[in-house]
């Protein structure tokens, strides 16, 4: 695909420079037509089609899985990285003085559940930044043993720092310590393996650089974690 094939899927090119993919992409011309033929086949047939759009989301699924090295019972579909990253905070089981470390540059979908957790008895623990940039020394100079789950970003949001997810995951897995990766600065652009960087679990919306509507995104849980997790939220669908 060259250059002008490129802009052209992308309408936004003959309007403006853009250059905000890490914060709302704009949709390109392929994401509008099927949101479109969606609505169209939902308002002209209602639920005819039904089963054609179950496969529609387990195709979507298994691309997901593929973009992250994971198996398709370990991912799931989400509103948005707060929801993901909410699912493991307030399914864990934690006990009073059990604390989470995560850099104090973290955007809030990765702040705010943690600090929910406050009610609980659990501490978090912030890690201090320089000039941007997560050092690994003092990320995890914070962990002890009560520490339960290290969180960070895979890209910071407001500095672009790339933080090292193999050193971080592998550190986590030695110590015993789940490791979430909130992954919406990065997955699409930047290469992702849950299994390689030993990820528990990673959250990410997909409306930046996987070029998605917002409210929808992907959530990865380990099989070799699920359990840990409480569900919070039953229903169907």
């Amino acid at each position: 695909m060259n250059i002008k094939n490129i802009r052209k899927e992308f309408p936004v090119t003959d309007e403006c420079i853009f250059f905000d993919h890490a914060r709302v992409a704009p949709l390109p011309e392929r994401v509008r037509k099927v949101v479109t033929a969606f609505v169209d086949d939902a308002t002209r047939f209602g639920t005819v089609h039904y089963e054609n759009w179950i496969l529609e989301l387990e195709r979507t699924r298994k691309n997901f899985t593929q973009l992250i090295n994971a198996d398709i019972d370990e991912v799931a579909f989400i509103k948005n990285t707060s929801e993901g990253i909410s699912i493991v905070a307030n399914g864990f089981d934690w006990q009073p003085g059990d604390n989470i470390v995560i850099p104090d540059i973290e955007f809030p979908a990765n702040v705010y559940p943690w600090w929910n957790l406050k009610q609980r008895g659990v501490e978090t623990r912030m890690a201090k930044s320089v000039e941007g940039r997560i050092l690994f020394d003092d990320l995890v100079k914070h962990v002890d043993d009560r520490t339960r789950i290290l969180s960070i970003s895979s890209v910071e949001c407001n500095s672009g720092f790339r933080n090292d997810l193999n050193r971080i995951g592998t550190f986590c897995k030695e110590k015993g310590i789940l490791f979430i990766v909130d992954a919406i600065q990065s997955l699409g652009v930047l290469p992702m393996d849950v299994k390689r960087d030993h990820i528990d679990f990673l959250s990410a919306d997909g409306h930046k650089w996987m070029l998605s509507v917002e409210g929808l995104g992907g959530f990865y849980i380990s099989k070799e974690v699920v359990d840990k997790i409480r569900p919070v939220t039953m229903g169907w669908g």
